[in-house]
C-alpha cells in the first residue's frame, strides 16, 4: 500500500463532485489525445448513476480522492451481449489522479474488484477501453486480459476493445 492511502467503498455521504473532479483529472490526458471517454466530461449525476450500477471503490489520502474504480455484475438487459453473461463482472470509471499514477495504486484498486467479484462467485472480469489507447490495452494485457471483441458505444468517439480475464483458479 502506498503511504497514507486507504481504499474503501464509496459511501452515499461522500462528495460526488470531488469524485467526478477526480475522474475528469484522471481522464484529461485521454481527452487531450482526442478520446472522449464519458469520464472526461460527465456530470456528478452521471457519476452517481454509474456508481449505482455496482460497487465503487475509492482510494483517498488526507481526505482527498486519488483513485477510483466501479465494478458491476452482469446485466441481462445490457446493450453489449458480453456484459449479459452469467458470472461476469466488468468495471469502469477507473481512474487515478495524475500525481499518483505509476505507483501501483491502479493495480491495488483492480485487485479490490477482483476479490469483490470472486466473493460474489464471479468467473470472468471484463472491461472495454478505447482501441487507440494502446498504453491501457498493454497494461490490461500484462494484468492477464485478452481481447475478445470490439464495439462502438454511442456516447464515445472511438471503437472500444473488449477484454476479459478468467477469475477461476
Amino acid at each position: 500500500m502506498l503511504p497514507n492511502i486507504s481504499i474503501r467503498i464509496f459511501q452515499s455521504t461522500d462528495d460526488l463532485v470531488a469524485l467526478t473532479n477526480l475522474l475528469h483529472a484522471a481522464y484529461r490526458p485521454m481527452a487531450e489525445r482526442g478520446l472522449y471517454f464519458l469520464a472526461t466530461h460527465q456530470s456528478p449525476e452521471v457519476t452517481a448513476r454509474r456508481i449505482g450500477k455496482g460497487v465503487c471503490f475509492v482510494a483517498e489520502t488526507e481526505g482527498c480522492f486519488v483513485g477510483t474504480i466501479t465494478v458491476m455484475p452482469s446485466k441481462p438487459d445490457s446493450l453489449l451481449p458480453l456484459y449479459r453473461e452469467p458470472g461476469l463482472f466488468h468495471f469502469g470509471q477507473f481512474g487515478i489522479h495524475p500525481d499518483f499514477k505509476g505507483r501501483g495504486l491502479g493495480r491495488q484498486l483492480h485487485e479490490k474488484i477482483i476479490r469483490h467479484a470472486c466473493r460474489q462467485d464471479g468467473q470472468i472480469m471484463a472491461l472495454d477501453t478505447a482501441a487507440p489507447a494502446t498504453d491501457l490495452i498493454k497494461m490490461y494485457q500484462r494484468w492477464g486480459y485478452v481481447e475478445v471483441g470490439r464495439t462502438q458505444w454511442p456516447e464515445v468517439n472511438y471503437e472500444s476493445i473488449l477484454m476479459t480475464k478468467s477469475l477461476l483458479i
